[in-house]
């Protein structure tokens, strides 16, 4: 039987999963990243292939931020140390509803640590073991403020 880190290592060298766990790993901090004025109008709905589609309250903001495409695509880019952010799409929608954490920042006890580490040490590809580190990390967060 085959061992879920493998499965996932696999997984993860399909084209396009590598950028889209370090795209939504950048999203998770939309808030951060583009103030809250932006955030409370603005959602991430999806990525692929550079391309980011954001939720927008009214077409009336979608139409504003349009012309705050190349600051934000600089301030996303920034933040991944690359340019994984080519292209951003806005769809008017509903915004999702208030259960997304508000601060997904706040540290991890010592033994929620160690449980990360432990679980990524089967992942060989230390670029790969990273953004699953962070991707437990925030599944940790999240699970720990809803309950």
């Amino acid at each position: 039987m085959e061992t879920l880190g493998r499965i996932l290592h696999r997984l993860f060298l399909l084209p396009g999963w590598r950028e889209r766990l370090r795209a939504w790993e950048i999203l998770w901090d939309w808030e951060e990243i583009v103030g809250e004025e932006v955030a409370s109008r603005t959602w991430p709905l999806s990525f692929a292939q550079g391309r980011l589609t954001l939720g927008v309250t009214d077409s009336t903001w979608a139409s504003a931020l349009r012309f705050e495409v190349p600051r934000l695509l600089e301030l996303l880019n920034q933040r991944a140390g690359e340019r994984l952010f080519r292209e951003i799409r806005f769809q008017i929608t509903r915004p999702p509803g208030k259960s997304r954490p508000r601060n997904p920042r706040r540290p991890l006890t010592p033994e929620e640590k160690a449980r990360i580490e432990a679980s990524v040490q089967v992942i060989e590809d230390p670029e790969l073991r990273e953004v699953f580190k962070a991707w437990g990390q925030a599944l940790l967060r999240a699970g720990r403020k809803s309950a």
